[in-house]
């Protein structure tokens, strides 16, 4: 006869008891579900003593609360870098970086971070092991991007946070911008060139302040950065089909009278219908490029002309004859500063000709000489 009641289970050692419940969270995560304490605690298996139930609610609600990301988040950063418990960076104002732990176990890593993807409904696994989307954490806009473990040797998933500022940086913390302001005004067509983390978008997202409320801005994107509360624009951001790239929409926003262009990044076809927004006598185009040096970014737009321009098969020193016409100035960013201005005067033989304005690091006598890259 089966016994009405249910037998009473051996209390688990600690460790056991630990290893039983985070097997307990593992099988609500594989059904997509992040479950609420008071569930969670029905489940668990019977325990020896109150502080192991205790360490086991407190590590619970570390993983599904992250109140250990208070103190992290405090630091004043652009950008962090979760590389594992040991091994994490946060990028500040100033382009440096600052190591810190994370207080969690090799094991915890992984489940903190498949929470982190349920909480914020991504689809992340070994069979789509890239996730980048956007949300807020303790009360600050972030874009995330995951990366699963499955693609790395050491087998350690990773997260990076970009902070997205809710109001443009003050143009005078990226150094010496009194020319930029003129620039703007009187509708240059800009460029501004760095690495990545560089300050591109940054300043970008500050220039765009200086804009007269009137003008109507099309800014286009391949991720959601560029924030302007500019009340005239008209937004576009990339999707995965040819009709939703960026090229389709800038050859699309040259229909809808703008008074300016901004382009998120180039890094592809977009290059084509920018140049030639550009050519036909748009002016104020503004967009950004990762690049080494200010003239490097000229270059990089030249070889980009050249890889998608597809049939019209320029050769390079047409090309560059192109972007030397009409790419006014090149703004070149590192560690979140200005550390370079050119002004494009033209080329000769595929060779650019242009004026440093501005350089951070220049003798005043060695200002608004003529160089070229040879």
């Amino acid at each position: 006869m089966l016994s009405l009641f249910k037998e009473e289970e051996a209390p688990l050692s600690r460790d056991f008891a630990l290893e039983r419940s985070r097997e307990l969270l593992v099988s609500y995560l594989n059904k997509g579900t992040i479950p609420t304490w008071e569930d969670y605690f029905q489940e668990l298996p019977t325990l020896n003593d109150v502080a192991d139930l205790e360490l086991i609610k407190d590590n619970f609600l570390k993983l599904t609360t992250w109140t250990f990301l208070n103190e992290i988040l405090e630091h004043d950063g652009t950008e962090y870098f979760f590389h594992s418990p040991q091994k994490s960076q946060v990028l500040n104002l100033e382009g440096r970086k600052k190591s810190f732990e994370v207080p969690l176990s090799i094991e915890d890593w992984q489940l903190w971070l498949e929470i982190l993807s349920i909480k914020f409904k991504q689809n992340w696994s070994v069979g789509q092991p890239f996730a980048s989307f956007y949300g807020s954490l303790k009360n600050r806009n972030f874009r995330f991007s995951l990366i699963h473990g499955s693609t790395s040797p050491n087998g350690i998933s990773k997260l990076v946070l970009r902070v997205l500022s809710q109001k443009p940086h003050v143009l005078e913390s990226f150094g010496e911008t009194s020319l930029l302001k003129d620039l703007i005004t009187d509708k240059k067509n800009l460029l501004i060139a760095g690495s990545t983390g560089s300050g591109k978008t940054s300043l970008l997202t500050s220039l765009l302040s200086l804009i007269n409320e009137e003008e109507h801005l099309v800014v286009l994107e391949d991720t959601y950065e560029i924030l302007t509360p500019h009340p005239h624009q008209t937004r576009f951001l990339a999707g995965t089909t040819s009709e939703t790239s960026l090229k389709a929409y800038l050859s699309y926003s040259l229909r809808l009278s703008p008074d300016r262009i901004i382009l998120g990044e180039m890094r592809s076809h977009e290059v084509i219908p920018f140049l030639m927004a550009m050519n036909t006598g748009h002016k104020g185009l503004m967009g950004t490029l990762h690049a080494s040096s200010a003239v490097d970014a000229l270059h990089r737009v030249a070889l980009l002309f050249s890889l998608y321009a597809g049939e019209a098969n320029l050769d390079f020193e047409k090309v560059m004859e192109l972007i030397c016409r009409n790419m006014e100035y090149v703004v070149f960013m590192e560690n979140k500063r200005i550390k370079e201005i050119i002004k494009v005067l033209g080329c000769e033989k595929g060779v650019p000709f242009f004026e440093i304005v501005t350089q951070s690091f220049a003798a005043s006598g060695e200002a608004l000489q003529k160089f070229n890259l040879f």
